[in-house]
């Protein structure tokens, strides 16, 4: 298979936005006007690089200082690279940066040359310069160098080509690629227009998950695999009718899912009626919970096709351990995983990382082989405190825009994305 990688320059293999940086320096008016203008996508950007090249002026000597102050480049870009000759992957850059920062800069860190699409800077006299478009698509007008008429030029050359950016100017480019690595701004973007893609860091981070295999599944409970809201929901009742406080609203629930029940009833009660309250809640929920909850539509087949993969599968949950393994057995699928774990079981619950740290242990794996799923903010930061891979459900009850907050490595708009989003990896 011939496999492309694509890649951004300001922003995901230079630490600084050089370009943004080298306007700071040496353009001579207000330049953040013309860019407040492109940034609202009332022009593009090379009518906004034309009108910011006449209140610009620079020497070649002085653009040369100025690289050489700011030549840092993600620390991981140079393994990244040999991986990339070692595999057999093509990688290139795709920047609306300017090419005499990108070559220096790779000259400077002792980088063989790499294919290079940008923009171009040639210097008049007087320290003027002009701003060249050799990548431009005037059918659009958007950026000056148009990374997406690159990626679908290459396209017929290569069975597969991966995106890797960070802003704006990357989001064409993204919706055309087969697989997207994105921070930032262009992680924020594809997660809300529904492209798919992975979060990184930095370039190791890239380098992992294009050599993982996963080999263990970590899901959360409640939300992700079965639904329990109307179970939970009376027993919340129950204790609320039993210290005489107004019950919360139905839908508010949703709010205070994914964390114990502890943390639940504290915004409710006072500190010495918890421990009372738990009881209630206990006494109310045993009798009904095996009535009111069922797997979410769709649960079992994707549990199933993993599990048929020889994926290890495994519960971590907030709720306690003995229901949640008497639970999965009275629905039948309690069979598919190999440990089931909750709050009883000695382990603190989930933000807290004991209970995946317990698995990852118990199924006699590797952190970077293991991915926890879950639809919470305890299931994101529980998993990354870990050092495993999480994915987060979008379908949850947990707002979108507070999954985006905490980055975990990507984001599925429901569970049956995952087996695909598996094998992507």
């Amino acid at each position: 298979m011939k496999h492309l990688i694509l890649c951004d320059f300001d922003g995901t293999i230079s630490v600084r936005d050089m370009g943004y940086e080298l306007l700071c320096a040496f353009t001579r008016g207000n330049w953040e006007k013309i860019d407040r203008l492109y940034g609202e996508g009332k022009i593009g950007s090379s009518d906004a690089y034309e009108r910011i090249a006449r209140i610009c002026k620079v020497t070649p000597e002085e653009m040369e200082s100025f690289i050489m102050e700011r030549s840092l480049i993600d620390p991981y870009f140079g393994r990244f690279h040999e991986y990339c000759l070692r595999e057999g992957i093509d990688l290139k850059i795709v920047s609306d940066g300017f090419d005499i920062y990108i070559k220096r800069l790779l000259e400077h860190h002792c980088l063989p040359p790499i294919p290079i699409f940008s923009n171009r800077i040639s210097f008049k006299r007087g320290g003027r310069i002009r701003f060249e478009h050799p990548c431009h698509n005037p059918d659009c007008g958007r950026c000056g160098t148009c990374k997406r008429t690159i990626l679908l030029e290459e396209r017929p050359f290569y069975d597969r080509i991966t995106y890797i950016g960070n802003g704006y100017s990357d989001r064409c480019a993204a919706q055309e690629a087969d697989r997207v690595y994105a921070k930032e701004v262009l992680f924020e973007i594809c997660v809300r227009e529904g492209t798919n893609c992975t979060y990184f860091d930095h370039f190791g981070e890239i380098m992992d998950d294009l050599s993982k295999r996963t080999r263990g599944l970590i899901f959360d409970l409640d939300g992700t695999l079965i639904d329990s809201y109307d179970a939970i929901y009376i027993g919340l009742k129950e204790v609320f009718n039993h210290f005489g406080i107004s019950p919360l609203p139905h839908h508010q629930l949703g709010e205070y899912l994914g964390r114990s029940l502890e943390e639940i009833l504290k915004p409710f009660l006072l500190p010495r009626q918890i421990e009372e309250a738990k009881s209630v809640f206990r006494t109310k929920y045993r009798d009904i919970y095996l009535e009111k909850t069922s797997v979410l539509e769709g649960a079992e087949a994707v549990i199933e096709k993993l599990f048929r993969r020889s994926i290890r599968l495994a519960v971590a949950s907030n709720k306690s351990g003995k229901f949640c393994r008497k639970l999965l057995s009275q629905l039948g699928i309690d069979h598919f995983f190999t440990t089931i774990m909750g709050v009883g079981d000695g382990l603190r619950p989930k933000p807290f990382p004991d209970m995946v740290h317990a698995i990852v242990l118990d199924l006699g794996l590797h952190p970077k082989e293991v991915v926890m799923v879950g639809d919470t903010i305890e299931d994101i930061e529980a998993g990354k405190a870990a050092g495993v891979d999480v994915y987060a459900l979008s379908n949850g009850h947990h707002p979108l825009e507070k999954l985006i907050r905490e980055r975990p490595r990507r984001i599925l708009r429901e569970l049956r994305d995952l087996p695909q989003a598996l094998r992507a990896s």
